[in-house]
């Protein structure tokens, strides 16, 4: 999300799988991130499990990380998201499309866009 693409993206599903085995992890110096988000984004990323942020004491450890210095975890706890609308140039393409949902990547799918793949 810092840097808008994956940090191991191949040209195809294979090279990327090598990538995350096999590649170092580095950062673009074409866009400025915090020392903070680079160590979050290198401890979350550790291929060894035992050493991954969060892989001893679970979601407090990461919230303890230096990234996140200053969150007030039990409000944003009790806080409702506000509602996602869905964007104008959706609305009206398909008049078929009676749901849409979100990915877990964050693209928005509806029918007519199930149909291109």
């Amino acid at each position: 999300m810092l840097y808008g693409r994956t940090p191991f993206r191949g040209k195809n599903r294979q090279k990327t799988f090598a990538n995350i085995l096999h590649k170092d992890l580095t950062f673009p110096s074409s866009i400025s991130v915090s020392l903070a988000a680079r160590q979050l984004i290198n401890a979350l990323l550790q291929r060894d499990p035992v050493s991954r942020l969060g892989s001893n004491t679970g979601a407090s450890e990461i919230k303890g990380h230096p990234f996140f210095r200053g969150i007030n975890w039990p409000l944003i706890r009790r806080m409702s998201p506000p509602p996602l609308d869905v964007p104008l140039e959706f609305i009206g393409k398909d008049p078929d499309a009676k749901e849409v949902r979100w990915e877990d990547d964050g693209v928005l799918v509806n029918a007519m866009d199930m149909g291109v793949f």
